[in-house]
């Protein structure tokens, strides 16, 4: 782990590589926590305005979820704020 002065120290374009580096990682786990999720698993999103709801979910597309709440309400939520139950 770097300390902030010790990125301070970096150039700029050794920071665009680490972070082009982290992004892929990141990437990477979002896509392996995700791997677990299909259609018609419940799902939570990790988001203010849906605490507490649990979705089904009814499409997968390759940067997002369509989300159903069971009401004949239809969400769409990227893979990043998709929790799986």
């Amino acid at each position: 782990m770097f300390t902030h002065s010790e990125l301070r120290k970096l150039s700029i374009e050794d920071l665009r590589e680490l972070q082009t580096r982290i992004k892929y990682v990141i990437n990477d786990k979002v896509i392996e926590d995700h791997e677990d999720i299909k259609v018609g698993s419940w799902v939570k999103i990790n988001h203010r305005k849906c605490i507490g709801k649990k979705y089904t979910v009814e499409k997968i597309n390759r940067k997002t979820y369509i989300l159903n709440d069971g009401k004949g309400a239809r969400i769409k939520a990227s893979l990043g704020l998709i929790e799986s139950i």
